[in-house]
């Protein structure tokens, strides 16, 4: 197999492990499927390895990528409330993921739309016909949107504490639970809210979206504008605008801003959203009273500044950088590996693969940078194999890049960035002087971007060796996590540079903790 095939079948394998590991949330049918395609992987690799690729990574598309990629917008259309689209969608999907109560989505998603018509007994005799909902995670989220959607937040307490057990609610750690605790602070129950939280906080009970919405919605019932606005601008930067609107005036009005607030959320619901589920909670907002803020006892409100203090720490060590960061070097540098690249296809396309050579393009090759040839080491960094080859490293450039230019500065980053590259080149060019049988040639950005990956991981080590911040443990941890799949990946595939990945890795580290004591922020072979 060529290189991009044996990529391709390595990302299908680690994909499906992934999804059957004890920790994945995956559905049952999306196992099965995970199961299937490593059966059809296996079998097509003993039986007929010549087309192992081209059959496996066909199974993996077709029975695990179109169903997720469909289940991503069906959560699209329902976080949209466009319930009628959402069930048509889900109609089409039960005969890719008939498990787990997706064959009768589709009628409780049509229930949803009917009760936003205004007929909520119609709505609630659809969901009563299935006798199922309620013993499935989906039908449970399904009831909840359901009572959310009109804001029936007393009604929706009662019907969890009637029908659910706590070991059920516990268990979907999704909608169910997340709208159960939102409903207590809507109905003026906001110390349980805020108990019920720090607890799921203490037991890491609840995935780190989910949490940060809880924490977003105490910090805008306590009246905290800045730190409502500082989640949705970082950690909650992928909801609509209309939700950030909604909760920032509910924050204001929370602050005693209300002449503004109410002007804000008045526009929003006349002019702004076709959200319908938005509109009903601005009618809702405007015609309710907020939690009497005046029954929060002192440890209340310590636990209040702790959550906006935690906040804003987990926002400085999350992967995802601000909206608003500027980050014109990690920008300049794929366009300019994508635009040299171009340059390699229409060079190939003229001159035909017989005359292509990636040595002529810059390509590294030892003999040749010991020759003389030194600027190999810089030209190598840019060029790449293929479009996947291209698309994986701008992947990881665009994810690890924007981080670490936004904490380190985009000079400082430019520097790290060049040394962890030319500092890989530079190695490869030693240990293949050293060890090599034959010649090779290396191309790729990825030394570089594993130096990004090193430098990341000397940010988190560091912030949680001088402030103990429990998110950049965290974080530190996900960077050992991934080293760990990197090499893993690496000893897999043997057309990739093991050598170069971990001598960028490993400055990338060093450089990194150098630049942030000075910070101005606290066969061809592809690498």
């Amino acid at each position: 197999m060529d290189f991009t095939s044996i990529v391709l079948v390595q990302i299908a394998m680690f994909y499906c492990v992934a999804m059957l590991l004890p920790t994945s949330r995956s559905n049952t049918s999306l196992k099965i499927s995970a199961v299937v395609v490593l059966i059809i992987l296996s079998m097509s690799w003993y039986y007929q390895p010549e087309r192992m690729s081209k059959i496996g990574i066909g199974a993996w598309i077709v029975l695990l990528l179109i169903p997720m990629s469909l289940m991503q917008r069906l959560e699209s259309l329902i976080a949209k409330s466009q319930y009628l689209a959402a069930s048509r969608l889900a109609k089409v999907l039960r005969w890719l993921m008939p498990t787990d109560g997706m064959w009768n989505y589709h009628q409780l998603l049509a229930g949803i739309e009917v009760a936003q018509t205004g007929q909520f007994e119609a709505a609630q005799a659809i969901f009563d016909r299935d006798r199922r909902g309620d013993r499935t995670e989906i039908g449970r989220s399904a009831t909840a949107l359901l009572y959310r959607s009109l804001d029936r937040w007393h009604e929706y307490i009662a019907w969890v504490e009637a029908r659910l057990t706590r070991e059920q609610l516990q268990l979907d750690r999704s909608t169910t639970l997340v709208y159960y605790l939102r409903a207590f602070a809507e109905t003026g129950d906001l110390r349980r809210c805020i108990a019920e939280v720090m607890k799921l906080d203490r037991d890491r009970q609840l995935n780190t979206q989910n949490l940060q919405l809880l924490k977003m919605y105490i910090l805008a019932y306590c009246g905290r504008v800045e730190a409502v606005s500082e989640l949705f601008h970082t950690l909650l930067s992928t909801y609509p605008a209309d939700i950030h609107q909604f909760w920032i005036g509910t924050a204001e009005l929370a602050a005693g801003k209300v002449e503004v607030a109410r002007h804000k959320l008045t526009k929003l619901q006349r002019k702004s959203t076709t959200d319908r589920c938005i509109q009903q909670d601005i009618t809702w907002r405007l015609s309710q009273p907020l939690p009497n803020l005046d029954k929060l006892t002192p440890i209340d409100w310590a636990t209040v500044a702790q959550i906006e203090a935690t906040i804003s720490q987990d926002a400085r060590y999350s992967i995802q950088t601000p909206t608003n960061a500027a980050t014109p070097v990690t920008n300049l540098l794929i366009v300019l590996n994508v635009l040299i690249f171009c340059a390699e296809l229409a060079w190939q396309s003229k001159a035909g693969n017989g005359d292509f050579s990636l040595i002529s393009w810059g390509g590294l090759a030892a003999p040749l940078v010991l020759a003389g040839e030194w600027w190999r080491i810089v030209t190598a960094n840019f060029i790449h194999l293929g479009i996947l080859h291209l698309g994986m490293n701008m992947l990881g450039l665009f994810y690890l890049g924007k981080f670490v230019e936004h904490r380190l500065g985009s000079v400082r980053y430019l520097l790290a960035y060049l040394l962890a590259g030319i500092g890989s080149m530079a190695f490869i060019t030693y240990f293949d002087t050293r060890w090599a049988n034959q010649l090779q040639v290396t191309v790729g950005a990825s030394g570089a971007i594993m130096g990004m990956l090193g430098a990341m991981g000397a940010i988190h080590l560091r912030g949680w060796r001088q402030t103990k911040v429990a998110a950049a443990g965290r974080q530190f941890q996900t960077v050992l996590f991934s080293v760990g799949f990197q090499l893993i990946f690496d000893l897999t595939n043997g057309r990739t540079s093991i050598s170069g990945h971990f001598s960028g890795l490993t400055i990338g580290f060093v450089v990194g903790l150098i630049l942030l004591q000075f910070g101005r922020r606290s066969e061809v072979r592809s690498r």
